[in-house]
C-alpha cells in the first residue's frame, strides 16, 4: 500500500501537524526536556500514544490487533457469513433488539452475544491524513517496519468498517450518543459520509478477520476449545452463578421428560400385574395402560422431533456455509484466470 485510504481533501483531522521523523526520533533520546520545550505531543484523540515513545507501533497493534480471530479466519465459515459487507448498520443493530456496547478490544469489534453487540469506538488519528503518510506508510516513519506491516491490514479493516456502521443520520445520530461516542467530536454527517464515500479498502488490503463481518460470540465460544485450544473466546458472564444459570432450563426440560417417561413406565407395568376385581376396574385398567402408552410414545415423538429440527438447522447452516466457501473460492479462481489471460494478452501482443 502506497497511498492514504482516502484522499488528503477527504481527511476528518486536519490539525494533526506532526513533526519530521528526524525531529521525532531526537525528541525520543531526550524525552523529558523534549516535552518541556514542546508539551506533550500525541497522537490525536488519545494522550496515551505519545509520538516520541520508542513502543508506538507495539501500542497502535494492541489497539487493533485481532490475532486469535485470524487465527480462527480459514474456519469462521462456521461462524458467520463469509461475507466482509455483512455489517448491520447501528440503526438495524436497535431494531433487531441489540444493545451498542463500548469496547476497546479489538478482538470483540463487531461481536455480538443475545442483546449485546459491542463495537470499538473510531480514533481521530485514523482520519488524519498526515498519520497514514507519515506514520502508517513512510519508509521513515519511527515505526518499524515490520510493526507497520502488521498494522496496515488491521487498521484498514477496522476503518472501512465503520462505513457500514454509519450510512444514515439516523445511524450517525446513534454513533455521536454521550452514551456511545463511537465518533470523535466536531465531526459532521456530511463530512463523514464524504469520507466514507472516499475510501478505497478492498478485501486483499485487510487482514482475514475482516473478510468476515459480524461475528456470532456463542459460535466463537463453541469452536475456540477446537481451533485455538481455549476454553473460550471470551466469557459472556463474570460469575459462576450467572454462566450455569444457562443450562438449568436445558437441564429442566430433560429431567421433566425423563420424568414423564418414567411414570408412564410404571403405570404400564403395574397395569400389566394388576388383577381387576370388577368389569368397571378392568376398563379403567385398559384406559390407564393406553394413556401411558400413549404418553410414552408422543414424548418419544416429540423429542425425536427437537433433535431433527435441531440437527436439520445446524446442517442447513453448514451446507450454506460449504456452499458459500465454494462458490468465493471459485470467483477468486474465475478473478485470477481473468488476470492471468490479461497479462498474457498484454504479452502477447508486444512486437518481437
Amino acid at each position: 500500500m502506497d497511498s492514504a485510504p482516502f484522499p488528503f481533501h477527504a481527511e476528518l483531522c486536519d490539525s494533526f501537524n506532526p513533526p519530521t521523523t528526524k525531529n521525532v526520533r531526537a525528541r525520543s533520546a531526550t524525552a523529558s526536556k523534549a516535552r518541556k520545550a514542546h508539551g506533550p505531543t500525541f497522537l490525536p484523540g488519545d494522550p496515551r500514544l505519545l509520538l516520541d515513545d520508542g513502543h508506538l507501533g507495539k501500542h497502535l497493534l494492541a489497539e487493533f490487533q485481532t490475532d486469535r480471530l485470524n487465527k480462527l479466519a480459514p474456519y469462521l465459515f462456521l461462524v458467520a457469513k463469509q461475507d466482509s459487507t455483512h455489517i448491520s448498520s447501528l440503526t438495524h443493530q436497535v431494531v433487531r433488539g441489540r444493545r451498542i456496547i463500548i469496547t476497546e478490544d479489538p478482538g470483540l469489534h463487531l461481536v455480538w452475544v443475545d442483546d449485546r453487540v459491542f463495537v470499538k469506538p473510531l480514533p481521530r488519528y485514523l482520519l488524519s491524513w498526515a498519520f497514514w503518510k507519515q506514520y502508517v506508510l513512510s519508509s521513515t516513519s519511527p515505526i518499524p517496519e515490520n510493526e507497520r506491516k502488521k498494522l496496515i491490514p488491521v487498521a484498514l479493516g477496522f476503518l472501512r468498517s465503520y462505513s457500514y456502521l454509519i450510512q444514515h443520520r439516523s445511524d450517525y445520530r446513534l454513533a455521536t450518543r454521550d452514551e456511545h461516542r463511537l465518533l470523535p467530536a466536531r465531526i459532521s454527517y456530511p463530512a463523514f459520509i464524504r469520507f466514507t464515500r472516499s475510501l478505497n479498502i478492498s478485501d486483499e488490503s485487510v487482514c482475514p478477520r475482516y473478510h468476515f463481518g459480524e461475528l456470532r460470540l456463542s459460535r466463537l465460544n463453541r469452536w475456540a476449545p477446537v481451533f485455538l485450544g481455549m476454553f473460550t473466546y471470551h466469557k459472556v458472564e463474570g460469575q459462576y452463578g450467572s454462566h450455569f444459570a444457562r443450562f438449568y432450563g436445558p437441564l429442566l426440560f430433560i429431567f421433566a421428560v425423563y420424568s414423564v417417561l418414567l411414570s408412564a413406565m410404571q403405570v404400564v407395568l403395574g397395569v400389566q400385574s394388576f388383577t381387576p376385581s370388577d368389569a368397571s376396574w378392568a376398563a379403567f385398567a385398559r384406559v390407564a395402560r393406553g394413556f401411558a402408552i400413549f404418553t410414552l410414545t408422543t414424548s418419544a415423538a416429540f423429542s425425536a422431533g427437537l433433535l431433527v429440527v435441531l440437527v436439520t438447522m445446524a446442517g442447513h447452516e453448514t451446507i450454506f456455509a460449504l456452499k458459500d466457501l465454494c462458490r468465493r473460492a471459485r470467483g477468486q479462481g474465475f478473478q485470477q484466470t481473468k488476470a492471468t489471460s490479461r497479462t498474457w494478452s498484454s504479452e502477447s501482443s508486444e512486437p518481437a
